[in-house]
């Protein structure tokens, strides 16, 4: 009878997560080129607020998910749900169907194992341990 390998395999990026995390990597150099004139899903000049979220936000999720963060799953949701907002809000709909897309793909098997869901109790978990020692009442010495 053979014993299990203790040490399981890493888990493989799937797809889904690699092309999800490059295009919101990619965010910024799209941002810049809609300075250009380059009109695509919600990237634009002039909205103050396109340099914050493609500049800063979305590199920042894609960074999540590559590095497989806890909250890579939960973070993409926020960015998309605010992309498909934005998109509706716009009337650029094909930014709306882009960023709904990227929502049902994260619904995957294997994104949903490579990037699960956040999980209440183990989040309550770390803030217990993070505030232990800051409580308000008299400190012993």
């Amino acid at each position: 009878m053979q014993t299990p390998d203790p040490s399981p395999a890493p888990l493989r990026r799937p797809g889904v997560v690699t092309s999800l995390a490059l295009w919101l990597l990619a965010a910024p150099a799209l941002q810049a080129l809609a300075l250009g004139g380059l009109s695509v899903l919600n990237f634009s000049p002039g909205h103050v607020w396109n340099y914050l979220a493609y500049g800063l936000a979305a590199p920042w999720v894609g960074i999540l998910l590559w590095r497989r963060h806890p909250r890579a799953r939960f973070a993409a949701y926020v960015f998309l749900t605010l992309e498909t907002g934005r998109g509706v809000h716009l009337r650029h709909w094909d930014a709306v169907w882009f960023a709904l897309a990227w929502i049902a793909l994260l619904q995957l098997p294997s994104a949903r194992r490579y990037a699960p869901s956040v999980r209440p109790a183990e989040v309550r978990a770390r803030l217990v341990r993070l505030f232990q020692g800051t409580s308000s009442g008299p400190r012993s010495t």
